[in-house]
């Protein structure tokens, strides 16, 4: 699979500086473990520094988050928070150091390579689908790889209940493992094709313009890895779903 999305992607330099004088949590080297091996940076924050997190873009500071709420939406969550429901939909939230590491290309691993890593990827799907659902109007394009994911996973199924009383126009993409529930006012497409298979994706396009679009995109490189990225740039978010039209449309007679 081509990786054009990817190396479109900006250059750009990302530091968390972590203030571990305002919090008695050890936030840092939960930090440290979860962007070791991702182009993001973690450093000691300076004294002068009043918030617990802080993000650096290019040499400017462009977010902050209590740590807590970095500990309760990534680092001491598991994905079962998704998949059994026990986090609603209205729940998700995604700090806003986490939203502004939009457009780093991130290589994570599963479980049990990894307890953390991916939680990255799930708690911005989340968001994006909570961001949906507030807008109650637009289109959303969501890559399941298994469409059996949204069948036996009782809180990814209660999230589309939920999306499909809404005014959106939802298109679920992934393999034909299993047939799409008939109760839920969404469009399936299904193939057995690579890009069926193994991308992950959750696009939201709002159709007020003063809302902003939102889009997680990831593909699985290896088994159980994943390369992914999120932006909320309206280019961006058009190339994407450019790219799923491309991928998922049949071949023209």
């Amino acid at each position: 699979m081509k990786d054009e999305l990817f190396t479109q992607l900006p250059n750009r330099s990302y530091t968390i500086r972590v203030n571990s004088a305002t919090t008695e949590v050890p936030i840092q080297a939960c930090l440290d473990r979860l962007f070791e091996k991702q182009p993001v940076a973690v450093t000691d924050a300076t004294d002068t520094q009043e918030a617990d997190l802080v993000v650096v873009r290019d040499g400017e500071p462009v977010a902050r988050s209590d740590a807590e709420d970095v500990l309760e939406s990534v680092l001491l969550v598991n994905s079962d928070v998704y998949t059994t429901g026990s986090r609603g939909l209205t729940d998700a939230k995604l700090p806003a150091v986490l939203e502004a590491l939009q457009e780093v290309p991130f290589l994570v691993r599963g479980y049990p390579e990894s307890n953390s890593e991916k939680m990255l990827l799930l708690a911005v799907s989340r968001a994006i689908e909570r961001r949906a659902y507030e807008a109650g109007s637009g289109t959303l394009h969501v890559g399941f790889q298994e469409l059996s994911r949204l069948v036996d996973e009782h809180g990814t199924y209660r999230v589309y209940e939920q999306l499909s009383t809404t005014g959106m126009e939802i298109h679920l993409y992934g393999n034909g493992d299993v047939a799409a529930a008939d109760d839920l006012e969404v469009t399936v497409h299904t193939d057995d094709s690579w890009f069926h298979r193994h991308a992950w994706f959750v696009v939201f396009t709002p159709e007020e313009t003063e809302r902003t679009p939102a889009a997680l995109y990831s593909v699985e490189r290896e088994p159980n890895r994943w390369g992914g990225f999120w932006t909320f740039q309206s280019e961006r978010v058009k190339a994407i779903r450019t790219e799923i039209t491309n991928r998922t449309q049949p071949p023209q007679p």
